[in-house]
């Protein structure tokens, strides 16, 4: 969502027949480089989401709904798999309590 910001504010300060003028050399440039970059990596994140969407089954379950499969989860990420076996492991003992 930031990134999109960045080129609004970027993209008004370029948009030459309207907003150039009232800026500097130095700002339009800038602006440019900036512009130019985060455009750049904005595009790869779509990519990359795009990429896990098709070829990594499961996730986009997870992207749209919030929630993965306990077996996606294992596969894909086993160390938090871990850290959420503990916490509801613990659950009933803090409820008990």
């Amino acid at each position: 969502m930031s990134l999109i910001l960045v080129l609004l504010i970027t993209g008004v300060i370029i948009w030459r027949p309207y907003f150039a003028h009232y800026f500097s050399i130095n700002i339009v440039r800038w602006s440019l480089l900036i512009h130019a970059t985060a455009a750049i990596v904005l595009i790869h994140a779509i990519l990359i989401h795009m990429y896990m969407a098709f070829w990594v089954k499961g996730s986009i379950k997870g992207m749209i709904e919030g929630k993965v499969s306990r077996r996606w989860a294992k596969k894909h990420h086993p160390r938090w798999y871990r850290e959420v076996e503990l916490t509801e492991e613990k659950a009933p003992e803090l409820e008990s309590k």
